[in-house]
């Protein structure tokens, strides 16, 4: 089954046009693997790219990269004039990547939902429904080798939290990937999903430690402020929790973001929960149905509060 079949044509006519180009491939800040491995797909055709990061890597695309040998270069670091343009992907959105404004992107490829905040390109390629942005590659990458295919098996693995947003199509990609990578589901499932370090246990316990338990309409709703690893935190309170908002506090920026998720029963959109907490609290915000996040030009507090509001309402409406 072919999802993207008008779009590698486009995708095909790009890599013929810009083959020889200088481009800097990044994606959002605080790479995942599903940014991680879509920068090294995308350079694997373009010989002439360099891969960059905004700013880290999570623990999983961390440990990742290292096992790789892949090294990027900081973003920040790089004069935009000594280069031909940028492409962006796993992102679209100025939200995830302020310092995109300032550049001329050539192309976008991405899997999440459009935004208010979308950056303009020559050429965007987009799939709403794939899992992840490694799902479109292992369609839209003209030749796929061994180690490639690895790459993207392993992130579709970890953007679909082992399959919990799976379609149909994942599961064709996925088997492709195995195939030609020669590899064993195992060996991807054990860098998609790492035993967890330490610190970050630690850092996950004490946000269960500290959070706010509500019910609302039925649904266990959790909240919590923390330091820093917003994704893994509101990740692992989703085992159980039906609803996840967590929060840090950017100082140096004057910024609270949010990360969100929800169980596969709830019917509420976590997406446009986001959306309109952000255009309520002067911020941005998108993703998907069971994870999404958000910025806010509003204390952690006051944010958290909103985004339960906000949630508490399309609940009682739907419910009427």
């Amino acid at each position: 089954m072919k999802v993207l079949e008008g779009q590698k044509e486009k995708f095909l006519s790009f890599l013929e046009k810009y083959k020889d180009a200088k481009l800097v491939i990044t994606s959002h800040s605080n790479l995942d693997l599903d940014a991680l491995c879509s920068i090294y797909a995308m350079h694997s055709v373009l010989p002439n790219s360099v891969m960059a990061m905004p700013d880290k890597m999570d623990a999983p695309a961390k440990e990742f990269a290292e096992y790789l040998g892949w090294g990027l270069m900081e973003l920040d670091k790089l004069n935009k004039e000594d280069y031909d343009g940028m492409v962006l992907v796993d992102c679209s959105t100025s939200v995830l990547l302020e310092e995109a404004r300032d550049w001329n992107i050539k192309l976008i490829v991405d899997h999440h939902h459009q935004s208010q905040d979308n950056l303009e390109s020559e050429l965007t390629l987009r799939d709403e429904d794939a899992p992840s942005t490694a799902e479109m590659f292992s369609e839209l990458l003209p030749k796929i080798s061994p180690e490639i295919a690895f790459v993207l098996g392993v992130a579709i693995v970890s953007d679909t939290a082992r399959f919990k947003s799976a379609r149909a199509h994942t599961f064709e990609m996925l088997s492709n990937m195995i195939n030609l990578s020669g590899r064993k589901y195992s060996e991807m499932l054990d860098f998609a999903e790492p035993e967890v370090d330490l610190e970050n246990k630690l850092n996950v316990l004490e946000a269960f430690k500290n959070m706010r338990i509500q019910m609302h309409g039925g649904y266990v709703v959790v909240t919590s402020v923390i330091p820093a690893h917003e994704s893994l935190v509101s990740s692992s309170m989703s085992d159980l929790a039906d609803v996840v908002f967590v929060a840090k506090w950017k100082d140096e920026i004057s910024e609270t973001r949010i990360s969100s998720r929800a169980r596969k029963h709830v019917p509420i959109k976590m997406n446009e929960v986001m959306k309109e907490v952000a255009e309520e609290l002067g911020g941005g915000g998108g993703g998907h149905a069971k994870a999404a996040g958000c910025s806010a030009k509003a204390r952690p507090g006051e944010t958290l509060d909103k985004c339960v509001e906000v949630f508490s309402t399309k609940l009682e409406k739907l419910n009427r």
